[in-house]
């Protein structure tokens, strides 16, 4: 139980942390003496996204650090986090069943075929669109990864249990 509380407020402190970090880019871009922090935080998102304003939401007249998709991911992610433990209370039970991988599949659906059709050339998405199938995964994969997490960190640390030693008939007892 330790573990689980510990493991729930490190990927809830860390999503936190991600999402005001998207919105510190544009907010320091638009102030005249934190340019310089703005263009940091623009550039460490740089890898995880293409970045392009026209496909990114604006806060102070400046794009977010990411795109429309990501950044519903990113906040849907911390919104699943959040609701993770009234799920668990609702249920009754710290052990209740989670959603499987068959959610994660149905989740990300959306995203595949708006990608697919966009890039075909079928049509051409919107922010809305493209943020409302992002936040969709978003807010599941908090369901899939923190009980994960919170396994793979108990039995990083948990200590481990003596074992019995049974004899083993060898030379010497012979």
């Amino acid at each position: 139980m330790r573990f689980a509380r510990l493991t729930y407020t490190a990927i809830l402190s860390g999503a936190l942390v991600w999402c005001a970090l998207i919105l510190l880019a544009p907010a320091a871009a638009s102030s005249s003496g934190f340019g310089p922090l703005g263009s940091l935080v623009y550039a460490f998102f740089s890898p995880l996204c293409h970045q392009i304003a026209s496909r990114s939401f604006h806060l102070f007249g400046e794009p977010l650090a990411v795109c429309g998709r990501c950044s519903a991911i990113y906040f849907g992610f911390l919104a699943g986090t959040i609701i993770y433990p009234l799920y668990r209370m609702r249920k009754g039970s710290p052990r209740a069943p989670q959603p499987g991988r068959m959610y994660l599949i149905l989740s990300i659906l959306p995203v595949l075929i708006d990608f697919t059709l966009e890039a075909a050339g079928v049509y051409d998405s919107s922010n809305v669109i493209r943020a409302a199938t992002g936040a969709w995964f978003g807010v599941m994969l908090p369901f899939l990864i923190i009980p994960g997490a919170v396994e793979g960190v108990s039995q990083l640390f948990a200590r481990p249990k003596p074992q019995a030693v049974t004899p083993v008939k060898g030379l010497i007892d012979a």
